[in-house]
């Protein structure tokens, strides 16, 4: 899905980061990536999904 960049989030650990040389981003499509393979969620999807497992469980949406 397509969103405007002000109308998004992604999925950022600050801890999947710092193990993975800056791969802090999540995409639905592959492990942890760096943030321009983020996939980006709209308002509507961020109240509906789980976040992904992260390393200390410290995976946040974020804009």
């Amino acid at each position: 899905m397509t969103h405007v960049a002000s109308d998004c989030s992604v999925v950022y650990s600050c801890n999947e980061s710092a193990i993975s040389d800056s791969a802090g981003f999540w995409p639905n499509e592959f492990g942890w990536v760096q943030f321009d393979q983020a996939t980006r969620f709209s308002t509507e999807e961020i109240g509906r999904l789980q976040l992904p497992t992260s390393t200390g469980r410290d995976a946040r949406f974020v804009p």
